[in-house]
């Protein structure tokens, strides 16, 4: 019985070191470039999806890794303007000089240390012209695309590896 416990802690243990801890924070958000709706109006929402698709990456690619993001711009890919003036109705235009940007500063660590850091401003300015694998009907998918890119460059397999692997 006593080394039945012992072995579910020791499982415990291995399991809680190779899970990441994934940090999204947004600065200021009420200063973001866009973050509008198809509607006209400021939607916070937008950033719980962007937040989801970046926790669920970094805990992809860098497992085991503690990873803290602070996103401190968010400029979705077109631009959201009045499609009938008297009804109200709003559209987002994809435009060639619309392109989706997020600005952002990250740091990876394994235990105390510091393994990466950096800061930069992810933009794809042929967002309409390349093959996107995101569902059309994704509202997020040049944004979703651009970071997965990003993360490719950003992020390769020998920074990748797991700690203990």
């Amino acid at each position: 019985m006593k080394t039945r416990w012992i072995v579910l802690a020791v499982m415990a243990l291995a399991s809680a070191a190779a899970q990441a801890d994934v940090q999204v924070n947004f600065i200021h958000p009420e200063k973001f470039s866009d973050i509008k709706d198809n509607n006209g109006f400021r939607d916070m929402e937008v950033l719980k999806d962007i937040k989801a698709h970046l926790v669920g990456q970094f805990e992809k690619r860098l497992p085991g890794r503690d990873v803290r993001v602070d996103v401190s711009d968010v400029d979705l890919a077109g631009e959201v303007e009045p499609f009938m003036r008297r009804s109200g109705q709003w559209v987002r235009v994809m435009r060639s000089v619309t392109p989706p940007s997020i600005e952002l500063s990250y740091e990876v660590r394994e235990g105390d240390k510091v393994v990466q850091q950096g800061k930069t401003r992810l933009r794809d300015l042929n967002y309409q012209d390349e093959f996107n694998a995101y569902y059309s009907g994704d509202p997020l998918r040049y944004e979703k695309r651009m970071i997965d890119r990003w993360m490719d460059r950003e992020f390769n397999p020998a920074v990748a590896k797991a700690p203990g692997h």
